[in-house]
């Protein structure tokens, strides 16, 4: 409690000397764009400083283990065969439990860390020197009043804006940048154009040839690969075409659903395990392939809807369906996310189409 009672102080303290007393006028279009950029660069600059807490913590209590000269020797020699990251962080693991446990021990403490916990305690010293950090406080300050000063110009100058809250892990920050990305969405004639700009039109455009310039803009899709993670992790209005594609191919092509191993994060329990016999086995349906495609199959839903919620914010019929639907005749399902003005959800269902 004492930490967050200074961490409070601390911002409120950094707010009242360099924000409170300050005159604003609203952003114009190029300020806003600068602005997107600052939050995500004033983000990188508090996980660096929380990073290198974390590594102030670690080697403050594993510099007195007696495993701390072999740490110290297998870090140098880190990508070759003896000295792999794995090794390295068990042992840095396992002296931080004895170092942790002899603290405890001599200020009488019943409290005892094993292999299991330990990140979190580590984690726990490393937040509350964070928080008394004055330098990562007015990062977060800067950050928070950069973020209400995007989102004031967003309901002031972008109506899809109010449609984009509607959708479940598309916040602030990503809005923000994807709108700022896309910039005026008249210049994209149809959906495929801005499918084409955001990186997930044709897969070949898509890739890097060394000495021909890109068809697409990095930073866009960049965006896009947050935005479907936080889509998966949300529980989003469009997890269910995403869903309904990993079923789809389950069938359609089974080899995307056994490769081995697999490098998606966060898969946990359900993980490829080795039976008795040395064969692999999957409880889950979620390796690499089958996992692109369907986030592909998603983004690209969303960014058909937001092409028309955008067209129909400004009072503008949209000027083309999606390919699928204005030329190969597939069937129109209903948004997922409709703009209606002051929307309400609707029930809908994804076809086999989709």
């Amino acid at each position: 409690m004492k930490t967050k009672t200074k961490k409070s102080e601390l911002r409120k303290e950094l707010k009242d000397r360099f924000i409170k007393n300050t005159t604003k006028s609203p952003l114009s279009e190029e300020e806003f764009k600068m602005y997107v950029t600052q939050v995500y660069a004033l983000d990188d600059f508090r996980t660096k400083i929380k990073n290198q807490r974390r590594a102030v913590v670690v080697n403050s209590y594993i510099k007195y283990d007696e495993q701390f000269p072999e740490i110290q020797r297998l870090r140098r020699i880190e990508n070759s065969s003896e000295g792999t990251k794995l090794k390295i962080a068990k042992l840095i693991k396992e002296a931080l439990v004895r170092e942790l446990n002899i603290r405890f021990e001599a200020a009488g403490v019943e409290t005892r860390v094993d292999i299991k916990n330990v990140e979190n305690y580590v984690n726990d010293i490393a937040q509350q020197q964070y928080d008394a950090d004055i330098f990562a406080q007015f990062y977060e300050v800067a950050e928070a009043d950069r973020i209400k000063d995007i989102e004031k110009y967003m309901e002031a100058n972008l109506p899809v804006y109010d449609w984009c809250k509607d959708v479940k892990g598309l916040g602030t920050k990503l809005a923000a940048k994807l709108l700022s990305g896309i910039g005026d969405i008249r210049r994209f004639p149809n959906p495929a154009s801005l499918w084409s700009y955001c990186g997930v039109g044709d897969a070949e455009k898509s890739t890097r040839k060394t000495g021909q310039q890109l068809s697409h803009s990095p930073k866009m899709r960049s965006t896009l690969y947050n935005l479907q993670e936080s889509f998966i992790k949300a529980g989003s209005q469009y997890r269910v075409v995403y869903d309904k594609r990993k079923e789809r191919t389950l069938t359609t092509h089974p080899e995307w659903h056994n490769l081995v191993p697999c490098p998606v994060k966060n898969v946990g329990k359900d993980a490829p395990k080795t039976d008795e016999n040395g064969n692999v086995t999957w409880a889950n349906k979620h390796p690499k392939h089958a996992h692109v495609d369907a986030c592909r199959v998603m983004i690209k839903r969303f960014l058909a809807e937001l092409f028309v919620a955008w067209y129909q914010s400004l009072g503008i019929e949209p000027p083309a369906k999606p390919y699928g639907v204005e030329i190969q005749g597939h069937h129109e399902d209903p948004m997922i996310v409709p703009y209606v003005g002051k929307r309400h959800l609707v029930e809908f269902t994804v076809t086999e189409d989709e």
